[in-house]
């Protein structure tokens, strides 16, 4: 039975939530269960915080998400849940708001876009072209072997992102990417997102929450999606950072990483 003595309830922490290893983040997998039922959307979007995590508690886009006012216990530990917003139906713009924490744009002029990251290990700003995304993993592979694939180690307010090598055929996606908003020793949750067929531009989604074990060859985002089935036995995973953001024209040339230098010290002072 749940308690209520003056204050919030406390239930059980429900046995459909997943658990890090350090028991400080708990999410409900894809695909979960609660008394026979598959769990809705909406309750799949919740993060379960341990009280016992400092601010901030995870990364979040904007405003702190609504708290549940009931607490959720498993042995000597309490956990709060968060639900998560909605957001945009596209892994890459979904992304890049968790990574610069706060909305960004979804409508553009024609033939106008915006670029808001970077990849990691290069340092270049990602997202021009199918074709240069293709490009920059390969040099990020070769520069940074020990920081791609499944030793891709993203922190909060990062991203990981896999790059199909091939072009993409009908009905599948050049890429994906999976920001993520929490982490608990060497695993990784991550909020995502999955396009559909046309560009999305409102905020309607709930997100969905997965975990994934930076270095383990079988439980890495790199294992998930690296494969026949997903983005190809030759697929690479980078990381991504906030960059940004800017506007450009389809057809301009590829941003340079220091679009808006800081001023010098002798420009400051004119």
């Amino acid at each position: 039975m749940p308690s209520k003595i003056g204050g919030p309830s406390t239930k059980p922490l429900p046995s459909s939530v997943k658990l890090t290893d350090g028991k400080k983040y708990g999410i409900h997998p894809e695909g979960a269960k609660e008394d026979g039922k598959t769990v809705s959307k909406e309750k799949g979007a919740s993060l379960y915080v341990n009280t016992s995590v400092p601010e901030p508690k995870f990364q979040r886009v904007g405003d702190t998400p609504p708290r549940s006012p009931t607490t959720y216990t498993q042995g000597q530990d309490t956990f709060e849940r968060y639900q998560l917003p909605k957001g945009v139906k596209d892994c890459a713009h979904h992304a890049e708001e968790v990574l610069h924490g706060a909305p960004l744009p979804t409508k553009h002029a024609e033939n106008r876009y915006a670029l808001a990251s970077k990849e990691k290990v290069t340092g270049e700003v990602f997202g021009y072209t199918n074709a240069d995304n293709r490009d920059l993993s390969k040099a990020a592979k070769g520069k940074g072997p020990q920081a791609v694939d499944h030793r891709a180690d993203p922190q909060p307010g990062e991203a990981y992102g896999i790059i199909r090598q091939a072009e993409a055929g009908k009905g599948q996606s050049p890429f994906h990417f999976a920001p993520v908003v929490a982490r608990d020793g060497n695993q990784t949750i991550t909020s995502e997102q999955t396009a559909g067929t046309k560009d999305a531009t409102a905020r309607n989604t709930y997100p969905t929450l997965d975990m994934y074990r930076v270095g383990n060859t079988g439980e890495s985002f790199h294992a998930r999606y690296a494969n026949k089935g997903g983005y190809g036995e030759d697929a690479v995973t980078v990381t991504t950072q906030k960059w940004g953001p800017q506007t450009f024209t389809e057809g301009d040339p590829k941003p340079e990483l220091d679009a808006n230098p800081r001023p010098t010290k002798r420009q400051r002072t004119e």
